[in-house]
């Protein structure tokens, strides 16, 4: 296996962890007894499923197995009563696999499209893209996990969190859980339309809160001011221009003169 297979293998490996986070962390038991119900494709042994997400395997697991897990993913969410639309769709899971293999079908087919790194005026210390986006994946995958537990602050994050990915059906939909929770600022955020003014300048807050408390809360920080930087949140920018991160082990390019964009005066 090539270093670059091998890289592709482990990223799968991590989203298919990611998922089984955001569909409520279900024990490789309950996954095995889930996995036997009509309509799935293949059994899951709690072996196997250990093996898999701890990396004991070089070889991505076939299709079918896949399939069942995702499957058995949407299937725990429903009965704990977890929004299943944020755990991507069978097919869409099926296109991830086929570009972690490297198929030449997954683009003949138009199923994969490959992603490619964006950078925006905001983000000058160049965070991998697909780094970012994991880091907001296992954000939410948390906060999914403690609305579950009845709380009414995770759902309210959610809402926001979602606003800013352009997910307006999600969003509503947590706004709505939280008001029922009787957060004090969902009934508010539930009135704004849209929201996304009002939700980048509470993702600022956010990141301001996270960035105070210290170097253990700092990716956290960057996720909330990347998410409202995104939207033109000016002072989100340059929190993360000022903090010249260091989050991969090695000491990031510093940004062209040519790229920097003045704070407000």
């Amino acid at each position: 296996m090539t270093e670059t297979h091998k890289g592709e293998h482990h990223a799968f490996i991590a989203q298919l962890i990611e998922l089984r986070e955001a569909a409520g962390q279900p024990s490789y038991g309950r996954m095995n007894r889930l996995s036997r119900a009509p309509g799935i494709p293949k059994e899951l042994p709690t072996s196997t499923l250990s093996d898999i997400l701890n990396g004991k395997r070089e070889r991505l697991p076939d299709w079918e197995l896949v399939s069942s897990f995702v499957t058995v993913c949407h299937r725990h969410a429903e009965q704990t009563g977890l929004p299943v639309a944020p755990l991507g769709t069978v097919p869409q899971w099926q296109a991830r696999w086929l570009a972690a293999r490297k198929e030449p079908r997954a683009q003949a087919t138009g199923a994969y499209e490959p992603r490619t790194h964006t950078t925006g005026t905001y983000d000058l210390y160049r965070t991998p893209a697909e780094e970012a986006d994991r880091r907001t994946s296992r954000m939410v995958a948390y906060l999914v996990r403690r609305a579950a537990e009845g709380d009414s602050e995770p759902a309210y994050r959610l809402a926001i969190i979602k606003a800013l990915l352009g997910e307006v059906a999600e969003s509503r939909h947590w706004a709505y859980v939280a008001v029922q929770r009787r957060h004090p600022g969902a009934e508010a955020f539930d009135r704004h339309r849209p929201p996304i003014d009002l939700a980048a300048d509470l993702a600022f807050a956010y990141g301001r809160a996270y960035e105070q408390e210290g170097p253990s809360k700092l990716d956290i920080a960057r996720a909330y001011y990347r998410l409202a930087a995104g939207h033109g949140h000016l002072r989100a920018a340059e929190r993360l221009r000022a903090m010249r991160a260091v989050p991969f082990g090695k000491l990031l390019p510093a940004p062209l003169p040519t790229e920097h964009r003045p704070g407000p005066g």
